[in-house]
């Protein structure tokens, strides 16, 4: 594979069951790019340089240009572990606390991921401080901000500047797929895309809203209007994605005084349904792809000098 303009960079993505590799140029435009489902859940810990190295390979990335990783590759399970550092704590220092990978030649970095220490709300993330410093790049803030960033583990993130002060994770998209798939649920759902304008949908966010102590009594409920009042299997769908993303943003609210305006940093499918359920909440927000922000994350990263070792 040749490529128009020089490759600079190698950025990574490497979580626990996908792996995306982007080949940048110096402007931090994508040159190429390759995707498997070579995670950190099926790749031994002495698998990492061969799989990355066939990739790279397949890209033809000469070996003098330098690769940024983020994402589970970096913890303690991974490649080599790139610490957690704490909260509250400046973006320019988590990209400083890359750790290179000992004994390869080719230059290999590892971004840290961010604790939250708190006795009674202990809170990681891994791989989304990484979308935080391409947001902080590509529409930069000097004041407050609040990022949600829907996905498995959805993040809430307070921001001052380009420093992350406070954030806090829901199971969201976990508890959607475990009642889908692992409960008496699994009976009433369809497996279609949920449409963010069904009426099924809206109401059930609103409901969330106005009453979020109750989840798991409507969470059951839909189960029982299967069975009593024949609710459309893609209806109860749309009314559980609806239930638990309401949840998730009534308790971002009971956590944060969240201001009307959200950056929301996600794909377009989750984007779409956020969207709406945050209107219904009387928020707006702008909506930032989480491919483009972890690119341009892991490009601003390369400027730091890393750290050497697994004691980031």
């Amino acid at each position: 594979m040749t490529h128009s303009a020089a490759p600079s960079l190698v950025a990574v993505d490497w979580g626990t069951s996908h792996l995306r590799v982007w080949l940048l140029d110096a402007d931090g435009a994508v040159l190429a790019e390759h995707r498997s489902s070579e995670g950190m859940g099926a790749t031994a810990r002495e698998q990492f340089q061969s799989v990355l190295e066939a990739h790279l390979a397949a890209l033809t990335v000469p070996a003098d240009v330098p690769v940024v990783m983020c994402g589970m590759v970096g913890s303690r399970q991974g490649w080599a572990e790139a610490r957690y550092l704490t909260v509250p704590v400046s973006l320019a220092d988590v990209a400083a606390a890359a750790v290179r990978i000992p004994d390869v030649i080719r230059d290999i970095r590892i971004m840290p991921g961010l604790s939250k220490p708190d006795r009674q709300s202990p809170d990681v993330m891994r791989g989304e401080e990484t979308q935080l410093l391409g947001l902080s790049r590509l529409a930069p803030s000097a004041g407050e901000r609040f990022v949600c960033m829907p996905g498995t583990h959805s993040k809430w993130v307070r921001m001052r500047g380009d420093s992350v002060i406070d954030f806090v994770s829901f199971l969201t998209g976990d508890a959607f797929a475990a009642l889908s798939h692992h409960s008496v649920l699994r009976h009433s759902l369809s497996g279609a895309s949920v449409d963010p304008e069904s009426a099924a949908f809206r109401d059930a966010v609103r409901a969330s809203l106005e009453t979020p102590a109750d989840i798991f009594a409507r969470v059951f409920s839909i189960r029982a209007a299967g069975l009593l009042q024949d609710l459309d299997p893609a209806a109860a769908a749309a009314r559980l994605s609806g239930y638990l993303i309401g949840q998730e943003i009534a308790g971002a609210k009971a956590r944060f005084t969240v201001p009307g305006h959200v950056d929301l940093i996600g794909d377009p499918r989750l984007g779409a349904l956020y969207t709406e359920a945050l209107v219904i909440a009387g928020m707006s927000c702008t909506l930032h792809d989480s491919d483009t922000a972890v690119i341009a994350g892991l490009a601003g990263a390369l400027s730091a000098p890393p750290k050497t070792g697994t004691d980031g």
